[in-house]
């Protein structure tokens, strides 16, 4: 089982750019709600394989992890949060599925807030939570035989696409707005480069699914699909778009 988890916590050293990921907010007529986080790195698994770990996955290969667990005790070992996040984050839980035979590595994080301010910051907290989880880990294990050769906490990148927007949840409109003058020294971003790289290989593709309480009045944003009844909003990146254009991933909401 530690064979697992640490290959769960090496594999999610990648959620921000792993593979398929999908964020879907569901909003009440009350303005409470939920995130749900679902990250799909199942393809890290075949390049895991590829890169030469493939012997010690097939070691740790007749374990199945498939589990959910809370984060009210996680949430205490996070640094640099604050006691309010802490809350938050304590009514969050996280679901781990992994199947090595059958390449299949799914990450699921769901919070649930009571007015729609709290979304943004659940949005970065899922990351945190995350990225400090990966470090303890990852540290924890460095002298472990069973690591040898895999990344190490130094590793993490400590940023991510969302640290370069501001977006706002109001009672009637959501927008997603580029800071613009931070995206400007971007190519400065250490962290932002080893992610491009990584976006060169295809990966990195992103859905934001928002279930609205009502239809929306208007929308803008050159990816933004909306259902028919126009409760449903749907808005695909990829890390790509992040790089080539990233003003184009603003996006403009009224309902």
């Amino acid at each position: 089982m530690k064979k697992f988890l640490l290959l769960f916590f090496i594999g999610a050293s990648f959620f921000l750019v792993g593979c398929e990921t999908t964020r879907e907010v569901s909003l009440n007529q009350d303005n409470s709600g939920t995130l749900v986080t679902t990250t799909d790195m199942s393809g890290l698994i075949g390049m895991a394989k590829m890169s030469g770990q493939g012997d010690k996955m097939e070691k740790a290969g007749d374990q199945v992890v498939d589990t959910i667990l809370s984060l009210d005790k996680m949430a205490d070992s996070i640094s640099n949060i604050t006691d309010e996040e802490k809350k938050l984050v304590k009514k969050g839980k996280i679901g781990v599925q992994m199947n090595i035979p059958d390449e299949k590595f799914i990450i699921k994080l769901e919070f649930q807030f009571y007015n729609p301010e709290q979304i943004s910051k659940l949005d970065k907290l899922s990351s945190r939570v995350i990225q400090q989880t990966l470090k303890k880990q990852l540290a924890a294990g460095a002298s472990a035989d069973s690591t040898a050769g895999m990344p190490g906490a130094d590793d993490i990148p400590e940023t991510s696409f969302e640290d370069y927007f501001i977006t706002t949840y109001s009672k009637n409109t959501i927008e997603k707005k580029l800071i613009k003058e931070k995206y400007a020294d971007v190519e400065n971003d250490k962290g932002m480069q080893s992610l491009k790289e990584m976006a060169g290989m295809g990966i990195g593709n992103t859905t934001l699914i928002i279930n609205l309480p009502k239809p929306a009045k208007k929308t803008e944003g050159k990816n933004v699909k909306l259902s028919d009844d126009k409760k449903k909003v749907t808005i695909t990146s990829s890390a790509e778009d992040f790089f080539d254009d990233a003003a184009g991933l603003e996006f403009k909401i009224e309902y």
